[in-house]
Parts: structure tokens; C-alpha cells; sequence
């Protein structure tokens, strides 16, 4: 059976009929489409269609047509990029909103409600990564951050994400990076005369990137970054986790990473390939395999260098939200492909590896989020069109 009809994508009818198949029997796979099909992004696009019918088909209080919409960033227009960045400026220099006062000492490098998300991230590192809940934690982290940056800062639009599958031969050259007015700022400045990164966790060495310095235009340029990193290679690490460091925002894309690990046929075969929850949460964070061993997770933090290198203080840099909004839409893929076994879907325990040992988690687990909000109930955030979302992509 091919799910694909050339590559104008699906008719409507053809995706209601798609729908109906999958939903009585099994998603597609890879082999449906021709290796030109998943290497130049039309089987993707032909899955996120099957999807997003499905979609249409499940919500219930939260319909299709009420859902927000999440979009690429470059398909925005400047107007709402402004807003965006400019609610990011605001959430970096607003006083933080849910750390007492009491705790102040004790989390020296909080100086922002913006910091507040980054060290909640620092603080959970070890419960959110290869852990059932890796992939509900985070939809719910960014949904948190896009709720303030609409109610405490004004922001018009919803959370754009980054398709870096569009720009894995070079994202140095995204209009994302533009460094203008409307971008996400630029890359950071060039630094020469580097040598290639032996990597021990991973056993693999890297060339330097196409920047390696601050970010030298856009938005973010007099952008500060207060807490990190932890466990940055070739740079001085703080000693603390919370240890007020202050310095410019630091990029440093590279094509090495996303030409091996981003490209449509990495992404594509993430969602197709792993039919079972732990094969796609392991794939996509390249756990478990000696030939793919960042995933298209590891791949874009890592290609964008500075504090995305950086496993606890990642979300310092704003680029980690819309990357995990292209994480999560990843996910809202897979999931709505088979909606019917997939949305509940979790598999793993609360700790990195199992390391320390604890339990399998449940979908009645209450899963922490710090200074950015209420604990949640994990079972609640498994759907983008229920409990506390109702939010699609395009």
C-alpha cells in the first residue's frame, strides 16, 4: 500500500481513507514511499497530512478548528516574529515570578522569570532525559514559557518551531540566523583556529562550527546568559548548579551535526521506523545505537552550539523552544498516526538510564515543574487537544 501519491501530497479524500486504515490497522512505514519521497521531505509532509486528519477525527472539547496553531518560524510575518522576541527580551529581564525569597541564596544565578525555566531544567536534568516522561515534560515545559510570554509579556502569536530538517546542509545560512530584526538572532562570531572536539561520552570527535563566539546581531546581541553551563566541553564550567555566571549568548551552528542527524530522512524515519513508544523516544534521543547516536534531538542541540551544547542549561538560548517545538511536533506525529494506541503511549522510569534504579512510571505519576508551574499529573499531558492544551501544528 502506498500513502503517497506523488508528490502533490494527499486529496482530502485519500486522507480520510488513510485515516480509516490506520486507525483499524498500522501507520505507515518507510518502505511505503521512494527513498527521493523521504529524503526531500515529501513523506513527511505526506505523515504530518495523515496526521493531522486524524487529528480532526479525535478532538473532543478541543476541536480541530479552535486548536491554536503552532508554525514555522519562517513562515511568520515580521510583525509576529517582533512579538516574539520581543516577549522573549521581556521574560529575560522581568523579576522572577515563583522563586520565594527565602530561596533567593540558594539559586544565586536566578535573576529573571527567564531563568526561573532554565533552572528548573537544570534541576530536573536527570529525571527528564531517556525517562517515560523525556517527551511529555518537555511539551509541557514550552507550553508554560509560550503561556507567559502571551499573558506576562504580550506576545500576539503562538510558538513557532524550527524545522531544521529544512536547513540540515547549512543552518548557518537559515533565514532564522539572519541576525536581522526578525530573526532569532545571528550566529555568534567566527572564531578561528580551532581544533576538532573528542567527544568522550559519546566516542566520536566533531570539527568547530561556523561561528563559536557571542551572537553578534539581532534581537538577542545585549541578550545575558546568567546560569550555566555544567558540562560544556573545551570552556570553564561552573562549580554550582546555580552559580551567577553572566555572558553573551554563544552559537556556533554547524553543519557537521544536522547533515548527520536532521536531515528529512533522520526525521522521517524517527516516526516511521519505531512503532513502539521506547524505540521512538530512544531513536529520537539516539540512545541505544553505535549509527545514530545523537538523534534528531541530540543533533540540533549540538549543531547550534553555546548554551544548546550545554544538557542542563540548554534552554538558556531561546532557539531551545522552538527545537523542542519541532521535537514535540515530531512526537504529535507519531502519536496521531495511530492515535488510538499511541496517545497514551509512555514507557521508561523517572531516572537517566534507570540510573539510579526506580520505578516504571505511570500515567498517575505527578511530574514536577519548579519554579515555572504547578506539578502536573502525567497522564494529562499526553494529548495537544486536552487537559491543559489545545494546540496543533502546520
Amino acid at each position: 500500500m502506498k500513502f503517497c501519491t506523488g508528490t502533490g501530497g494527499f486529496t482530502a479524500a485519500s486522507l480520510v481513507a488513510a485515516q480509516a486504515i490506520i486507525a483499524g490497522a498500522a501507520a505507515p512505514s518507510t518502505s511505503d514511499y521512494s527513498a527521493a519521497q523521504v529524503a526531500d521531505g515529501t513523506a513527511f509532509k505526506n505523515i504530518s497530512d495523515i496526521a493531522s486528519a486524524n487529528m480532526q477525527y479525535s478532538a473532543d472539547a478541543c476541536t480541530y478548528e479552535s486548536a491554536s496553531v503552532r508554525a514555522e518560524w519562517r513562515t511568520l510575518d515580521e510583525a509576529t516574529r517582533k512579538s516574539f522576541t520581543d516577549a522573549v527580551t521581556c521574560l529575560s529581564t522581568m523579576e522572577p515570578t515563583h522563586m520565594k525569597a527565602e530561596e533567593a541564596s540558594d539559586y544565586p544565578g536566578v535573576k529573571s522569570r527567564f531563568d526561573e525555566f532554565v533552572a528548573t531544567h537544570i534541576n530536573y536534568t536527570m529525571n527528564i532525559h531517556d525517562t517515560a516522561d523525556f517527551l511529555a515534560w518537555h511539551r509541557t515545559f514550552i507550553h508554560f514559557w509560550e503561556q507567559d510570554l502571551k499573558n506576562l509579556c504580550g506576545y500576539t502569536g503562538n510558538l513557532p518551531y524550527w524545522n531544521w530538517a529544512l536547513d540540515a546542509d547549512a543552518p548557518q545560512d537559515s533565514p532564522l540566523f539572519s541576525g536581522d530584526e526578525y530573526s532569532v538572532g545571528s550566529n555568534g562570531k567566527y572564531i578561528d583556529g580551532r581544533s576538532d572536539t573528542w567527544l568522550a561520552t559519546m566516542d566520536f570527535s566533531y570539527p568547530p562550527g561556523t561561528g563559536g563566539g557571542c551572537v553578534e546581531s539581532g534581537p538577542f546581541v545585549n541578550y545575558t546568559v546568567n546560569l550555566g553551563p555544567l558540562d560544556l566541553p573545551n570552556t570553564d564550567n561552573v562549580n554550582s548548579s546555580f552559580q551567577y555566571n553572566p555572558r553573551c549568548l554563544v552559537r556556533d551552528l554547524n553543519p557537521w551535526f544536522t547533515t548527520r542527524y536532521n536531515t528529512y530522512t533522520n526525521l522521517t524515519e524517527t516516526i516511521l521506523d519505531n512503532i513502539y513508544i521506547e524505540d521512538f523516544q530512544n531513536y529520537m534521543q539516539g540512545y541505544g545505537s553505535s549509527t545514530n547516536k545523537l538523534g534528531v534531538h541530540g543533533g540540533a542541540h549540538w549543531a547550534s552550539g553555546g548554551s544548546m551544547q550545554d544538557f542542563h542549561s540548554s534552554p538558556a538560548d531561546p532557539l531551545f523552544f522552538l527545537h523542542h517545538g519541532m521535537i514535540d511536533y515530531t512526537w504529535v506525529i507519531w502519536q496521531n498516526l495511530d492515535n488510538y494506541r499511541r496517545i497514551d503511549a509512555i514507557n521508561g522510569t523517572s531516572t537517566l538510564g534507570n540510573d539510579p534504579p526506580s520505578a516504571e512510571m505511570t500515567l498517575d505519576d505527578i511530574v514536577p515543574f519548579g519554579f515555572v508551574a504547578d506539578d502536573q499529573r502525567f497522564g494529562d499531558l499526553m494529548d495537544t487537544t486536552a487537559g491543559l492544551f489545545c494546540y496543533r501544528y502546520e
